[in-house]
């Protein structure tokens, strides 16, 4: 999965399963600065930050759908949302300037 794959212009990696969103991530940033389970872990807390706003904001019956699934952040089969390769080019954003 690491590695300068043509001739060390541009970092790229070589596409892996389904792991799109860990490869978009990575060449972005142009390092192998997250793995899978990185973003699996800011699923998670993505995903629980969102269960607690929907809790204090709306309804139990309109809720909960939501609730009761299991993520909306990353699929079983390790597909991840917009909003965690968001929340990754914050922290790592937020980690170079501090």
């Amino acid at each position: 999965m690491e590695g300068m794959s043509n001739g060390g212009m541009l970092y790229h990696e070589v596409q892996e399963a389904k792991l799109c969103a860990v490869h978009c991530v990575n060449t972005v940033l142009q390092g192998p600065f997250f793995s899978e389970f990185d973003l699996a872990a800011l699923a998670s807390d993505l995903d629980t930050i969102e269960r607690q706003v929907m809790q204090g904001t709306v309804s139990a019956a309109a809720s909960g759908d939501f609730l009761s699934a299991e993520s909306h952040n990353v699929s079983l089969d390790g597909d991840f949302s917009i909003q965690v390769r968001r929340y990754s080019y914050m922290l790592f954003i937020l980690f170079v300037v501090s």
